[in-house]
């Protein structure tokens, strides 16, 4: 299980497009810090009002939510690579190999679900370096979080960005096409869909409320709250270790009747 791990976040290295994964990734990391620096340096630009500072220190968890969670495209582009690899090993044969190599097909399932919460965890962590980083040398003033705030936030994050790359795993198995596995992965990962399903089920009428309001406080909604920097209540823990738990298991259901060329 673990050699499949690595071997699918080796070839996540090894996909043509990963340059072009690390610079959007970079931009999103980069783009708030940039911004502060602009207002700071151009009057100009801080005369318009687009970026609004208070007159103290800035929370600290605030800054890394407007940069890596703010606008899904972080959930996007993890959702996007995620896709792709799945994709990939069907169309090029490697799934066949390393299922007869390593372990069933169950196993290639579990090792793209945790390659999914792995990547994801590296990709906000080192983000979140990268903004620190950023912030720092601009000077600006930060009110840390609590060591327990801050550790909630990280790991709530991972998991509801962990729980839509899933989606795109399963589409991906499902599939076989990248095509399909990217744009899905980036519908689902940039809460498109929840949108969509929302305003759908707003509009039906005679819905029970439990069913009409099931996705107001989804993965969508506590992405947005992280935004904010502010910490989900636990119910965050539940929908996406559930979703994970889920998708896993249509995944596996999926994979066991999916042919391997």
């Amino acid at each position: 299980m673990l050699s499949m791990v690595r071997s699918l976040l080796y070839r996540i290295v090894k996909l043509r497009i990963f340059a072009a994964f690390i610079v959007v990734i970079l931009l999103c990391a980069l783009f708030t810090p940039f911004m502060m620096w602009l207002n700071d340096v151009w009057p100009a630009f801080a005369a318009t009002g687009i970026v609004e500072l208070p007159d103290g220190p800035v929370p600290a968890l605030q800054l890394y939510g407007f940069s890596l969670v703010g606008g899904s495209f972080l959930s996007s582009v993890i959702c996007l690579m995620m896709g792709c690899l799945v994709a990939y090993d069907f169309n090029f044969g490697f799934v066949k190999n390393l299922i007869q190599a390593e372990g069933g097909r169950l196993s290639y399932v579990c090792a793209a679900m945790i390659s999914a919460v792995v990547l994801t965890t590296i990709v906000v962590a080192a983000g979140t370096a990268v903004v620190a980083l950023a912030l720092f040398l601009q000077d600006i003033p930060l009110t840390p979080p609590e060591v327990g705030e801050a550790i909630q936030w990280f790991i709530q994050v991972v998991l509801c960005i962990s729980a839509y790359a899933s989606i795109a795993v399963f589409l991906g198995i499902a599939t076989g096409s990248e095509t399909v596995a990217c744009i899905g992965g980036v519908i689902f990962g940039g809460g498109v869909i929840e949108a969509v399903l929302q305003m759908i089920l707003a509009n039906v009428p005679g819905l029970p409320v439990f069913i009409r309001d099931c996705l107001d406080g989804y993965l969508a909604a506590d992405l947005d709250v992280l935004t904010q920097g502010i910490v989900c209540d636990p119910m965050t823990y539940v929908q996406a270790v559930v979703t994970l738990l889920v998708v896993g298991t249509l995944t596996a259901l999926v994979m066991r009747r999916r042919s391997l060329g």
